[in-house]
Formats: structure tokens, C-alpha cells, sequence
């Protein structure tokens, strides 16, 4: 082989190895790419939530500041980066004999939200109004203290930003921990009673209804506002739509609550009268009794579900029963799917306890019915 050769061979397999260990490299890092791109996310949303927070707190207490009056002696629109935005005042006044310059009209004088124009004409230049001054700070000074509407609109558009992104978290938190290991039985909530045992099989938790009823109540109040009051509604409208918002989202908590403590999202094994009660699921309105003798086999129906980015697959446990003179039909617990290692723990402990073996994945079948025929 010359050395032209050897050195092209050489160089060929150097590149190609560098390849395969970038491709390695890739696969080994590609989750946490979107936990990168949460991450920054919910850094922006922070900052947002803090800057919102944190000048709301001050317009607060600038109501309890003292006052004097003051010349207006600038008043106009701001200039942004490519348009004009917020609010350039200036203002002289004087504190224990002693002239200050005042530059603010509220702590979030660059927010979009207000109209600055109907300011500008509020406090023209030459007028004499009153100013808010921090007593311990006298250069600390303003001349709109308080809460408005728009700043509770704010809120109102932050809260599903924020329960949203919370929500997120806790599912990747969730998924981080069951690739770590399954729990026992899928890591559902088992209830042991006399002669009973109760599987709590719910959707959702209270808590996290609360946040779904939240988030879905200040959509729907912050949208109607916007369409009718525009980006500046009364301070009243606003404090009792909140209150109305909190209202559903704890409406919600204590409805899911309420359900969870009666059972009736419960799985029940009731070895007295050998009977399971199925919870309402799979078409079911109502919970569903079925003998033990009619159960077969307990399996996994796997669901495909298509969006943009491909097919998602999720599986939900069902019991395969065979009614006397009846045609054999299976009955799911779920209405959501599981993870496939969360649905096969569960369905592997619900065989056990029923003694009946565990078929496995089987494709659900589109249009069959879910209840068991008599």
C-alpha cells in the first residue's frame, strides 16, 4: 500500500469513527434538549412574573407615600427600539427645601399595555400636579400610585402561562422518576379495606384539576375582557373577575375532591361477593359491576394517536371477559392512556390479583364496543 493510499484509508476510517462518536453523542444528549429549551422558557417566565411582581408590590406601597406638589415640566411618548413605547414625563418638586427631578409616572412606565397617549394629555407640560414620594428616599418619586385594571389583567394573562409551564415540569420530573424504575403496580394509589381493595384509577388529581380550572377560567375571562374593555378595564371589573377565576379553579379542586373521596374514580376488587366495580370509563357513564368468573385475562390496549411530529402511542389496561351466551368483549379502566411501562405494571399486579394470566399489548380495535354485552 503507498502512502498516498494508507494515509486516505487512514483518513477515512479517522473521519468516520469522529462520526459515529458525534452521532453517539447526539443520541446520548438528545433529551435533554427540550428540558434545555423548558429551562429557558421558564427563565423568561420568571423574570416576566418577578418584574410583573415585584413593580405591582411597589405601586402598592407608593400609596402610603407622602405628597407634595409638583410642575410638570416634560410629557410625551417614549421611544422603543422600533417604536415609541411607554412614557418619557419629567417633573420638579421640592422636598424639605430641597428640588428633586422626578423622571417616573409609575414603576412600569415602559409597559405597552397603557394608553399613554390619554397621559400625556392628563398632565401636559406647565401644570402643577401632585407628586408620591418615598419619605425615606424623597428622590424616589412617582405620580400614579396603586393598582390599575390593566395590572390584574397582567396576572390574568400570566396565571395559564404559569400553571402551564408548572404542569410541564412535574411531568418531566414524573418521567425522569420512571425511568429510574416502575413502581409497584404502575405507582397507582391501592386502598385496602375488609374484604375490599380499591385502586384509584382518576385522571387527574384534585390539584390538578384546580390548575386546569384556573388556567381555563382566566383564558376565557381574560380574552372576554380584552374583546370588551380593551387592554384597560376598570380596577373593579377586574378585582371581582379574579375573584370569580380563583373561584372556578377552587370550584374545581373541591369537585374533583369530593368525586375522589366517594370512590367513584376507584377500581374494586370485592372478594365477598367475588364481583369487580369498574369505575366510569371506556364509554361507561356509570361504574360498572362484572363477576370474577366472567374475567379471562387482563391486557393492554395500545392507542395511536397522529400529530405533525409523528405518532404517539399510549396504552390503557383492560379486562377481557366472556359472558355466558354472550360474545367475548373487553372492558378498558381507562379513559387516557398510560406509558407503556406504567400500563404493563399495573396490568401485570391487576393479573395477579385476579389470577387470570396477562395477555400483553394487543391493538385496539377502532369501533368495537367497550361494554360487556349480557
Amino acid at each position: 500500500m503507498g502512502i498516498s493510499e494508507y494515509f486516505r484509508v487512514f483518513g477515512f476510517a479517522f473521519v468516520k469513527t469522529r462520526f459515529r462518536r458525534h452521532i453517539a453523542g447526539v443520541r446520548m444528549f438528545a433529551f435533554p434538549y427540550p428540558l434545555l429549551l423548558l429551562a429557558i422558557w421558564t427563565g423568561w417566565l420568571v423574570i416576566g412574573d418577578y418584574v410583573v411582581l415585584d413593580s405591582s408590590v411597589r405601586q402598592v406601597l407608593a400609596r402610603g407615600y407622602d405628597t407634595t406638589e409638583g410642575e410638570i415640566m416634560r410629557s410625551q411618548l417614549g421611544r422603543g427600539a422600533f417604536r415609541r413605547r411607554g412614557l418619557d414625563v419629567g417633573y420638579s418638586y421640592s422636598v424639605n427645601g430641597l428640588d428633586y427631578t422626578g423622571l417616573r409616572y409609575r414603576y412600569d412606565d415602559r409597559n405597552g399595555a397603557f394608553n399613554y397617549k390619554s397621559v400625556t394629555r392628563a398632565f401636559p407640560p406647565g401644570s402643577t400636579r401632585t407628586v408620591y414620594y418615598n419619605p425615606a428616599n424623597p428622590a424616589d418619586a412617582l405620580l400614579a400610585p396603586g393598582l390599575n385594571g390593566c395590572d390584574l389583567l397582567l396576572a390574568l394573562f400570566a396565571m395559564p402561562l404559569n400553571v402551564a409551564t408548572f404542569m410541564v415540569w412535574v411531568a418531566a420530573f414524573r418521567s425522569g422518576r420512571r425511568r429510574n424504575g416502575v413502581a409497584p403496580a404502575g405507582g397507582v394509589r391501592i386502598f385496602q379495606h375488609e374484604g375490599e381493595t380499591r385502586v384509584r384509577l382518576a385522571c387527574f388529581s384534585p390539584l390538578a384539576a384546580g390548575f386546569f380550572g384556573l388556567a381555563v377560567a382566566a383564558i376565557a375571562a381574560a380574552m372576554a375582557i380584552v374583546f370588551a374593555a380593551g387592554f384597560e378595564p376598570s380596577l373593579r371589573l377586574m378585582s371581582a373577575v379574579l375573584i370569580l377565576v380563583v373561584a372556578a379553579g377552587m370550584a374545581a379542586f373541591l369537585w374533583t375532591a369530593q368525586r375522589h373521596h366517594s370512590g367513584r374514580y376507584d377500581l374494586r376488587i370485592h372478594e365477598p361477593s367475588q364481583t369487580l366495580l369498574l369505575p366510569p370509563a371506556g364509554g361507561r357513564k356509570e361504574p360498572w359491576r362484572v363477576p370474577r368468573c366472567e374475567i379471562v385475562a387482563v391486557s393492554m390496549h395500545r392507542r395511536v394517536s397522529h400529530s405533525p411530529s409523528g405518532q404517539h402511542f399510549s396504552y390503557v389496561p383492560a379486562l377481557d371477559c366472556a359472558a355466558p351466551n354472550a360474545e367475548r368483549q373487553f372492558l378498558p379502566l381507562l379513559n387516557w392512556g398510560w406509558t407503556e411501562a406504567k400500563a404493563s405494571a399495573f396490568a401485570g399486579w391487576f393479573s395477579q390479583q385476579l389470577g387470570v394470566p396477562f395477555k400483553g399489548i394487543e391493538e385496539e380495535t377502532q369501533g368495537a364496543s367497550p361494554l360487556l354485552h349480557r
